[in-house]
């Protein structure tokens, strides 16, 4: 792209880049993370000028010395773009105030109103200019010809202890308040993992800014950060290798290579969509008594990403049983969370775009689909039902029979990996308990934002289970037959997820003091992603904390993911040992 001559000024300039980049990050980290003077702020802003400035200037250098410039124009559109808005918005501000008065006030001690928003301006740069330079890291990353497992694995290690940083910055918390590096990590954890499980209370610890932080979490852990950066390198135009596509492929478990770039926008614009209907739904249903329009907005935006991405991390103290009769905003968190729930493929495959060959003519409702909207279906109205009968004298006695009905839906849908209540969960009787136990060891389906051993993962053990007793050999769903490798991933993870949540049940009975259905309750809901807690959480020791901060951490990317990502994967024996019977059962 670049002239011959010119590659060594072009290195140059990538590597002041990646300084630059740098300087980007802990400007914005200092500034808003730290209480600073009014003087110490200036000099960042300053430093934010640089940084633009020296953004703007390799730009018209690397579209100098490229041999195409209009080839380099549709290719780092972006960049492009980026460059001309500093340049516009500088000289505006030049003309308007003039270069003496220009350099008096950015100079100065203080800065007049058009000068701050054209800081604020420029602050927004600096984070498209970082974005940008997330989809440079992707196509590093994919480089290393790691295996997919460790790739995600490592990619939510990163952000969870990037949350931790920067939930542990003064002004991540309300004055007066203290967080733990151990609390940090436990809320990073559990706002990546999509969980929900607080130490401390989110809407009245943590401050604006540290809830930003937290939603920001929310948000990537619902997806990934591979997603959203190949997202945007795809939308930048930027070349993606066959090597970035394979990485996705496996991550977002397509097969056809060709259908990368549609998952992608397809994932990325749904989730952006459902969010802003549930929040815009959410902004109408909680009323003017709710407070302020911004009050009311900023709820209503938080609520709609934890709950399309069942996350189950609220900002009222009792989570949501104020609003145990506002059928409103029970009746929009259980649709997000429901629609959350069933997966990307599963959303893909109902509005029509083909992921699996077939004929073009004829839209074909996948197995996949179909297994997950029967077992969706199933377990909610089991899940209902069973709350109903259970909790009809206890935590819903003092409902209408409406009430009663809405709540225990509400009850089915969050257990499977919300982890929003409208009931007290900590005085449930023990039979509930159980029921939800089983709710959260389920889950959602695969591909989708929440935890879980998935839906199909228990339909095709529960199939499994029903042929064999008939004497069949081969599992059969839908006329169709389902590959016995498959029936076997469905065995190791039940397996695996079984084996661990007992180990840890082992470990939190050993060192903590509290009752075992509480602490069964609290592991099953780690582990499933869920959130839900009998009240215990706060009150943790740091070796239970940490046993729930893995538990989370293994329930969101799976039991496969951190065999495969663990474990070094060998070659395929070309032999075979003669066969032996050993008795089971």
């Amino acid at each position: 792209m670049y002239r011959q001559q010119f590659l060594p000024v072009v290195k140059v300039l990538n590597w002041l880049l990646w300084v630059a980049t740098l300087v980007v990050l802990t400007s914005l980290i200092i500034e808003f993370g730290f209480y600073i003077s009014p003087r110490e702020k200036q000099w960042l802003h300053r430093l934010d000028l640089l940084v633009v400035w020296f953004f703007s200037f390799q730009v018209l250098v690397k579209m100098a010395v490229s041999r195409d410039i209009w080839q380099y124009l549709r290719s780092r559109w972006f960049d492009v773009l980026l460059m001309l808005l500093i340049l516009v918005q500088t000289t505006f501000l030049v003309r308007v105030m003039g270069v003496s008065l220009l350099r008096e006030y950015l100079g100065g001690e203080s800065l007049i109103r058009l000068t701050q928003v054209y800081i604020l301006v420029i602050q927004v740069l600096l984070v498209l200019t970082f974005v940008r330079q997330l989809v440079v890291i992707n196509r590093q990353v994919a480089g290393f010809k790691l295996h997919p497992s460790k790739v995600l694995l490592s990619s939510f290690l990163f952000i969870i202890l990037l949350g931790t940083g920067l939930l542990l910055l003064p002004r991540s918390v309300n004055s007066g308040h203290h967080l733990s590096w151990l609390d940090a990590l436990f809320t990073a954890t559990s706002a990546t993992c999509v969980t929900g499980l607080v130490v401390v209370d989110t809407g009245s610890f943590f401050s604006t800014q540290g809830q930003l932080i937290i939603l920001a979490l929310i948000q990537i852990g619902g997806l990934g950060i591979m997603t959203y950066s190949s997202f945007f390198a795809y939308l930048l135009r930027r070349s993606v290798t066959l090597r970035e596509q394979s990485l996705l492929g496996e991550i977002l478990n397509v097969e056809n290579l060709s259908l990368i770039r549609k998952m992608l926008a397809y994932t990325v614009l749904v989730t952006g969509l459902f969010e802003f209907l549930g929040a815009l739904g959410l902004y109408f249903a909680l009323g003017s008594s709710y407070g302020s329009s911004g009050t009311r907005l900023y709820s209503a935006i938080f609520h709609s990403i934890s709950a399309f991405c069942n996350a189950g991390f609220s900002l009222h103290s009792d989570n949501f049983v104020a609003f145990q009769q506002h059928w409103a905003v029970m009746g929009i968190l259980m649709s997000l969370i429901v629609v959350g729930g069933l997966g990307f493929p599963v959303l893909m495959n109902l509005s029509g775009i083909r992921l699996v060959p077939g004929p073009r003519h004829r839209r074909q409702i996948t197995v996949h689909t179909r297994l997950v909207l029967l077992t969706t279906a199933i377990l909610l109205g089991v899940g209902m039902a069973g709350f109903l009968a259970l909790e009809w004298h206890g935590t819903l006695s003092n409902l209408p029979l409406g009430g009663k009905l809405m709540n225990a839906l509400f009850q089915s849908v969050t257990a499977r990996t919300a982890g929003f209540n409208t009931v007290d969960i900590t005085v449930t009787s023990v039979p509930a308990v159980l029921l939800l136990l089983f709710l959260m060891f389920v889950g959602a389906s695969p591909g989708s934002t929440g935890g879980g051993i998935k839906t199909t993962t228990f339909s095709l053990l529960f199939t499994m289970i029903g042929a064999y007793a008939r004497g069949k050999e081969r599992i059969e769903l839908f006329r169709r037959t389902i590959p016995i490798e498959t029936v076997h991933r469905a065995i190791v993870i039940l397996a695996f997820s079984l084996m661990f949540t007992f180990l840890a049940n082992l470990v939190l009975v050993t060192t903590e003091h509290f009752n075992f259905v509480d602490i069964m309750f609290e592991v099953f809901s780690a582990y499933g992603t869920v959130g839900l807690s009998r009240g215990i959480t706060p009150h943790l020791s740091a070796i239970g904390k940490a046993v729930i901060i893995v538990c989370m951490f293994f329930g969101r990317l799976g039991a496969l993911t951190i065999a495969l990502a663990l474990a070094s994967p060998g070659k395929k024996p070309r032999y075979e040992y003669p066969m032996e019977n050993v008795m089971v059962g």
